[in-house]
């Protein structure tokens, strides 16, 4: 099951890339009738919850999207989410429907565009309701303490994926979503050296050693293997050139003994170096 929940949140990002020219403007467009959420609250847990899997859609420059599979998961996913944007200030430009993907395209409401955070990749006990609230309240806490406007929480159990939670929320909208400032999870298997970062970002959670739950742009994070200091420092020059040529913005680097040497053919590596930068 986490298999093919990966594999389903894999996808909507993929397409993230393909509705960024859809025409944002179309007039007297008819939209269908917004009725209470499909999202239901359950009384023991009193936030709204989503158990249908085409009910996740995700957020991207200024469209929400999902995927159906009927008119009828049509019909609830637009109920539910032209709801939540004109709840908030939002007017529709379009709806749209191609093949299974759905796109409710929106004008940004002062320069401000929805966004989606969920948390099924933090650290928690998924079989504790009540820590998953208390994780979430905690995320959205930092959220508003940094202005960023919560529209949406729920809690999420559906048969692709562990429970967890979805935030939407608002964030300012950039042509490059990669520079834009959202809550973002930096998770690349090795341990992060959170002081470089401290300055950089707002760190809203060192969810473990190689986890990072942030506000700001996205950052980048490469790990390189050296054979001493001074290789490893060649290997940073090496790599800004790259970052240069690229126009992505250096951070910073850390250069660390390994625990364990590691030979590979006739090279045995003694350093780490980390590099990090925005991409």
């Amino acid at each position: 099951m986490r298999i093919i929940g990966i594999l389903f949140l894999s996808l909507i990002n993929l397409n993230s890339f393909e509705i960024e020219n859809f025409n944002l403007i179309k007039n007297d467009i008819k939209l269908p009738e917004i009725k209470a959420s499909q999202a239901k609250v359950e009384s023991s847990l009193k936030v709204a919850v989503i158990t249908k899997t085409h009910l996740i859609a995700n957020a991207s420059k200024k469209v929400i999207f999902g995927y159906v599979k009927n008119e009828s998961e049509y019909k609830e996913f637009v109920d539910m989410y032209t709801k939540l944007l004109k709840d908030n200030g939002f007017n529709i430009s379009e709806i749209k429907k191609e093949g299974e993907m759905v796109i409710i395209t929106y004008f940004a409401h002062n320069g401000m565009g929805v966004r989606r955070f969920i948390g099924d990749e933090l650290n928690y006990n998924a079989k504790d309701d009540k820590e998953i609230i208390k994780l979430m309240n905690e995320v959205i806490s930092k959220l508003e303490e940094n202005n960023m406007k919560v529209i949406g929480r729920y809690i999420v159990k559906t048969d692709i994926l562990r429970p967890t939670f979805i935030i939407y929320y608002l964030a300012e909208v950039n042509d490059f979503q990669e520079k834009e400032i959202r809550l973002r999870l930096l998770k690349k298997g090795e341990d992060i050296d959170f002081e470089l970062l401290e300055n950089v970002v707002k760190i809203v959670k060192k969810d473990s050693s190689f986890s990072m739950l942030y506000i700001g742009k996205e950052i980048g994070f490469v790990s390189k293997l050296a054979v001493d200091e001074n290789d490893a420092l060649k290997k940073l020059e090496d790599y800004k050139k790259f970052l240069n040529e690229n126009n992505k913005d250096f951070i910073n680097y850390k250069v660390k003994p390994l625990n364990k040497p590691f030979t590979s053919g006739n090279i045995t590596f003694n350093y780490l170096l980390n590099i990090y930068f925005f991409q």
